[in-house]
């Protein structure tokens, strides 16, 4: 499957699902699964060339607490967030995976 094909399903799936999130919510929850497991807000930041205040903004959109409920945020008490992916965010993961297998 092509990468424009890959993310036209990924696209159709948080539309269907997650209709209100932006599109710079999706983009930074893409490069976060690209970055694998438990990547920095800084890590996807960099990844998708904004600052790390803005990217915080954008994945506060997939949090458990104030939003769909994608991810969470585990402070390391540096300056540093990790972003964990919850179950629900496990499952997104997978649908958004099953496109590469297609």
């Amino acid at each position: 499957m092509s990468d424009q094909k890959i993310l036209e399903h990924a696209t159709a799936y948080f539309k269907k699902n997650y209709p209100n999130l932006t599109a710079e919510a999706i983009v930074c929850f893409l490069v976060a699964l690209d970055l694998g497991r438990n990547p920095t807000v800084g890590d996807i930041a960099r990844g998708v060339r904004m600052g790390e205040p803005q990217a915080y903004h954008h994945l506060s959109e997939l949090t458990s607490g104030g939003g769909v409920g994608l991810i969470t945020f585990e402070n390391l008490g540096d300056g540093r967030n990790y972003v964990h992916l919850t179950d629900i965010g496990t499952m997104a993961k997978n649908e958004v995976e099953s496109a590469f297998t297609q």
